[in-house]
């Protein structure tokens, strides 16, 4: 039986390049608990340069320039964001992928994320908020998968569950509802905060951001998965249909 991870993705438009979103980002991280600092910090899959600082960090890797190109003529810039890696002792791997304007001119948000083996004594939740504060995101999600749930994610809205992929500009969207989920920009309108309230469901304003849980504590996941199942689908029946992509709960079969 493997351990279960723990999953942060967010989308946001904000100016994610500055130094100063990359500082105050990392530094939620950095100061949220010594377990999650980074080791290993890199462009790619392949570990090689140790994280030295926060500071060195964001000079040198926040936010590298990369030149586009068209038929052999620069025609812009991007910018390329870093990955980074803790192998001990509560392994853990993060990255940011900035947003950008593809060829159709569609904004591509950035995306923000952190998966780390569970440990309870890690307060997961608190970060999460922070770094919605921070970022200001359209749409976040904070989620703990175990085993008897990582076994029926299957399908395609299961397999973009699982990674914390929203889906992208050719279909955005939200594949299911993680253990807290971050509701802003277009939908925030999607929220009735009357209603989960009145449902017994955990909302809180941060900002221009709701935040609304299934239950009250993360490892309610690990502790009673088929309970957070059953809420999960009442929450879900508080929303309109079809806003996320998987319907129903194979676990209360």
């Amino acid at each position: 039986m493997g351990k279960p991870s723990v999953l942060t993705s967010i989308e946001t438009t904000s100016a994610t390049t500055e130094k100063r979103f990359g500082r105050d980002f990392m530094h939620t991280l950095i100061g949220q608990d010594s377990r999650l600092e980074p080791e290993l910090v890199s462009t790619s899959e392949r570990f090689k340069d140790p994280f030295i600082s926060l500071d060195h960090f964001i000079e040198e890797w926040w936010a590298m320039p990369i030149k586009t190109y068209f038929d052999g003529r620069v025609t812009g810039e991007r910018f390329g964001g870093p990955l980074w890696k803790r192998k001990s002792p509560l392994a853990s791997r993060g990255m940011i992928n900035h947003g950008s304007i593809n060829s159709r001119g569609q904004k591509i948000p950035s995306i923000l994320w952190f998966e780390s083996r569970w440990d309870k004594r890690i307060d997961f939740f608190t970060l999460f908020r922070n770094w919605i504060s921070v970022s200001k995101p359209e749409i976040g999600m904070l989620h703990v998968f175990t085993d008897e749930e990582q076994r029926s994610l299957c399908s395609d809205a299961g397999s973009s569950f699982k990674v914390g992929s929203f889906g992208g500009p050719a279909k955005p969207g939200i594949p299911n509802i993680g253990w807290a989920m971050a509701y802003g920009g277009e939908y925030l309108t999607e929220v009735n905060v009357e209603d989960i309230k009145a449902a017994g469901f955990p909302i809180d304003r941060h900002g221009d951001t709701m935040i609304v849980r299934v239950t009250e504590n993360l490892d309610d996941v690990v502790n009673d998965f088929r309970l957070f199942a059953r809420r999960r689908a009442e929450l879900k029946r508080l929303f309109k249909p079809g806003l996320f992509w998987t319907g129903d709960e194979p676990w209360l079969a």
